[in-house]
């Protein structure tokens, strides 16, 4: 009984340990393959939600009299969409030792220091450590890039207090045009900064 215990744990260990070998792999690949070393200028990028014209509905009494608009608000929400408009531009420099990549601005820029351990799979965003990662596959065209994009998300651990906001490094790629992408969500000084970047 002893034995067929220690089996089965092995087996499970095996298994969970093929299964992080290949989510590694493809993240290394994804990296490797996709971050070259050097200097690059990405697009930062706005967004701003576009409503497309939507007719309103009078509600009016017997008398033909205007009571007041009737908005159709499933009508808003399926017509209106989120747009990526270029802000401004933004210089970083990538460079790999060993396994660590380092993206670092270049000049003067309110864009932190970001660093991707592929070993141990986290990342940091200056000292934040975001030690939980997942790999995105968003298969339609309904969103500010109009394309589908596949890519990697680092986080860290949720706490008990939700309202916290948590740094997040988001790296994709578009299928579209093949632009690379690159989402920051952190805190400087207290305040939220919020950054997306396109190649």
């Amino acid at each position: 009984m002893k034995n067929k215990l220690t089996l089965i744990l092995i087996c499970i260990w095996s298994i969970q340990n093929v299964f992080t070998q290949e989510v590694k792999t493809e993240l290394q690949k994804f990296i490797l393959t996709e971050l070259n070393e050097g200097n690059h200028t990405f697009q930062l990028m706005k967004n701003k939600v576009i409503q497309a014209g939507i007719e309103k509905q009078l509600l009016v009494d017997e008398n033909g009299k205007i009571l007041y608009p009737k908005v159709d608000l499933k009508a808003i929400e399926n017509e209106s969409a989120i747009e990526f408009s270029p802000s401004g531009w933004i210089k970083l420099s990538m460079k790999y030792t060993d396994s660590l990549l380092t993206i670092r601005p270049i000049e003067d820029s309110f864009c932190p220091l970001i660093k991707i351990d592929l070993k141990l799979k986290t990342a940091y965003i200056n000292d934040d450590k975001l030690s939980m990662v997942k790999e995105i596959s968003i298969k339609n065209k309904k969103n500010g890039f109009k394309s589908e994009w596949d890519g990697f998300q680092w986080h860290s651990k949720l706490s008990n207090n939700s309202t916290i906001i948590k740094p997040r490094l988001t790296i994709g790629k578009l299928k579209e045009n093949g632009k690379l992408y690159i989402e920051i969500l952190w805190i400087e000084k207290g305040n939220k900064m919020h950054y997306r970047l396109l190649t």
